[in-house]
C-alpha cells in the first residue's frame, strides 16, 4: 500500500524523495545529537538530588516515625497512664493518714459535757445538776489524725492490683500494635514514593521515545518517504505520554505528603529516597514458620491472652465479694477551747471485721455475670487465633504470588524492548508502519509501569507478612529499648526468636 501511495505521488515530490537519501546520514546525525541533548536534560528529574533535600532510607524513615507519629506518641502517653494506675492499686495496700479540724460551739448538755471532757477541763463543780442540766455556750476545736491499714476488704485490693498490671501489659501491647502499624503505614508510602519516582523515570523514556519517534516521522515525511498521517500519529502519542508524565509528577508530589505524614514531619519537607532491595530472597522460610511466629508474637494474641487473665481476675473478685474485710485504724484526737493552747488528747486503737449476711443475692449475680464474661473472652480469643491465622496466611500466599509476578513483568519488559527494537528497525527501513511501531512502544510503557506496580507489591506484600506475624519492625523497636535486634525478637515472639532469625 505504501508503495502505491508513493507511485501515484507527482514526479517532482517523488525526485525530492530521491535526492533526500544523500543527506540522510547527517540528518541521522543531528537528531541522534539533538536526542543525547534531550536525555541529559530529562535526566536531571526526580532521580536526582534536589535542593534542599536530604538523603532518606527506609531504616531512618522509620526511625523519625518512631519519634514524631503522634500516633506512637499518644500510644505511649497511654501506656505512661497505665503505668500510674498500677502505681495507684498498689497504694490500696498501704496505710492511709488523714487530718481534720473541726470547730463546734453549742450549749448542749451532752456537747458541753463531752468537750470539757476531751479537753481535760471538767471540775468537781461541773457535777451540779444545774450546770449540767444548763450548760453556758462551749467551744471545741478537735483536731483528729486517723491511721488505717488495710488487711483485706474482700480481695478487692489484689484484684485491683492484679487487673492494673494487666492493663499496664495490654496498654503496651497496644503500643506496639500501634508502632506496627505506623511502620507499616510508613513503609508502604515509602514503597509508593520509590513507585511514584519509577513511574516518572518510565514517562520520561516514554517522552524521549515519543519525541524521537516524532522527528523519525517528521524527518521521513520531509524526505517525502511516509504520509503525515504518520507525523500526525507520532506528535498525538508524544502530547498523550507527555500528559501522563504531569500525571506522574503530580501523584509522585502526592506521595511525598503522604510519606511525611506517616512519619509525622511536615508534608513540604524534600527527601531524597534512596532505593531498597528486593525481598525475594530474603526469606524462604515455609508457612508454619511463620504461622509460629505468629502465635508468639502477634500483639494482638497477646492482648487477647491478658483479657483472658482479666476476665478471670474479675471473676475471682466477684468470688472474694463472699469473704469479710478487716482493717485496723489508730486514731489521735485533740480537743481544745483555745487553738492557741493544748488541751485535752487522746488515742484509739481499732480492729474492724464486717461481714455481708444478705444483700439480694447481687454478689451471686455478680459472680454469674463475670463466669458468663469469662467465657466470652475464651471464645473471642479463639475467634482472634483463628483470625490471625488466616491472615497469616493470606499474607503468605499474596507475598508468594507477588514474587512469581515480578519475575513475570520483568520477562515482559525485555520482551517488549526487543519488539520496540525491532519494529523501530523496520520502520527505518520503511517495512513498517509508525501505528506498529507506536504500538509496540505503548505496550513497553505499560510492561515497564507493571513491572514498577509488581515490585511495589512484593515489597509491600513481605511487609504485609510481617505485620500479619507481628515482626514488622522488630530491630527499629529494639533499638528503642536500648537492646538488641535479636532481644526485640525475642520480646515479642516469646523466645521465638530463632525461628524470625531464619527468615530475615
Amino acid at each position: 500500500m505504501l508503495q502505491q501511495e508513493i507511485m501515484t505521488d507527482t514526479p517532482v515530490k517523488f525526485c525530492g524523495r530521491m535526492s533526500s537519501w544523500r543527506v540522510r546520514p547527517f540528518a541521522f546525525l543531528g537528531l541522534a545529537l539533538v536526542l543525547v541533548f534531550q536525555s541529559m536534560a530529562f535526566a536531571a528529574d526526580v532521580t536526582s538530588s534536589r535542593p534542599g533535600a536530604r538523603g532518606l532510607t527506609l531504616e531512618s524513615a522509620l526511625e523519625t516515625a518512631l519519634h514524631s507519629s503522634p500516633i506512637l506518641k499518644r500510644a505511649e502517653y497511654t501506656r505512661t497512664g497505665a503505668h500510674e494506675e498500677v502505681n495507684s492499686a498498689i497504694s490500696a495496700f498501704l496505710p492511709r493518714l488523714d487530718a481534720s479540724l473541726t470547730l463546734g460551739r453549742s450549749n448542749n448538755p451532752v456537747f458541753a459535757f463531752g468537750s470539757k471532757l476531751d479537753q481535760a477541763a471538767f471540775a468537781r463543780e461541773d457535777f451540779q445538776l444545774d450546770r449540767l442540766n444548763n450548760p453556758d455556750y462551749r467551744t471545741n476545736w478537735t483536731t483528729r489524725f486517723v491511721l488505717t491499714q488495710p488487711v483485706f476488704n474482700s480481695g478487692r485490693e489484689y484484684i485491683g492490683y492484679k487487673i492494673s498490671k494487666a492493663g499496664e501489659r495490654m496498654a503496651a501491647l497496644r503500643e506496639e500494635a500501634a508502632r506496627q502499624a505506623v511502620f507499616f503505614n510508613v513503609e508502604q508510602a515509602y514503597f509508593n514514593v520509590i513507585l511514584s519516582r519509577d513511574a516518572i523515570n518510565v514517562m520520561n523514556a516514554a517522552v524521549r521515545a515519543a519525541r524521537q519517534h516524532e522527528k523519525l516521522a517528521r524527518s521521513r515525511f520531509e524526505a517525502g518517504l511516509v504520509l503525515k498521517s504518520d507525523l500526525l500519529s507520532a506528535t498525538v502519542y508524544r502530547t498523550d505520554t507527555e500528559r501522563e508524565l504531569l500525571d506522574a509528577e503530580n501523584g509522585f508530589q502526592i506521595a511525598m505528603a503522604n510519606l511525611n505524614r506517616a512519619m509525622g514531619t511536615p508534608q513540604g519537607t524534600p527527601w531524597d529516597i534512596e532505593p531498597v532491595a528486593d525481598k525475594a530472597g530474603d526469606s524462604l522460610a515455609s508457612l508454619e514458620k511463620w504461622m509460629e511466629v505468629a502465635r508468639a508474637s502477634r500483639p494482638d494474641l497477646k492482648l487477647g491472652r491478658e483479657e483472658l487473665e482479666i476476665a478471670e481476675y474479675r471473676k475471682k473478685g466477684a468470688e472474694f465479694r463472699f469473704l469479710p474485710s478487716v482493717n485496723l485504724r489508730g486514731v489521735y484526737q485533740q480537743d481544745t477551747d483555745n487553738p492557741g493552747k493544748f488541751g485535752g488528747d487522746s488515742w484509739t486503737f481499732l480492729a474492724t471485721a464486717s461481714f455481708n449476711i444478705f444483700n439480694g443475692l447481687g454478689d451471686r449475680a455478680r459472680l454469674g455475670a463475670a463466669s458468663a464474661r469469662s467465657r466470652a473472652a475464651q471464645e473471642a480469643f479463639r475467634d482472634t487465633r483463628a483470625r490471625v491465622e488466616l491472615e497469616v496466611r493470606e499474607a503468605f500466599y499474596s507475598w508468594r504470588t507477588a514474587i512469581k509476578q515480578l519475575e513475570v513483568t520483568r520477562a515482559a519488559v525485555e520482551h517488549a524492548r526487543e519488539s520496540v527494537r525491532i519494529l523501530r528497525n523496520r520502520y527505518d527501513n520503511g517495512v513498517a508502519l509508525m501505528v506498529e511501531l507506536l504500538a509496540a512502544d505503548t505496550m513497553l510503557k505499560k510492561q515497564e509501569l507493571q513491572q514498577a506496580r509488581a515490585r511495589f507489591n512484593e515489597l509491600i506484600a513481605f511487609a504485609k507478612l510481617e505485620l500479619s506475624a507481628g515482626v514488622l519492625g522488630a530491630e527499629i523497636s529494639a533499638s528503642k529499648r536500648g537492646g538488641s535486634p535479636e532481644e526485640g525478637v525475642a520480646t515479642q515472639g516469646g523466645g521465638e526468636s530463632g525461628e524470625h532469625d531464619d527468615m530475615r
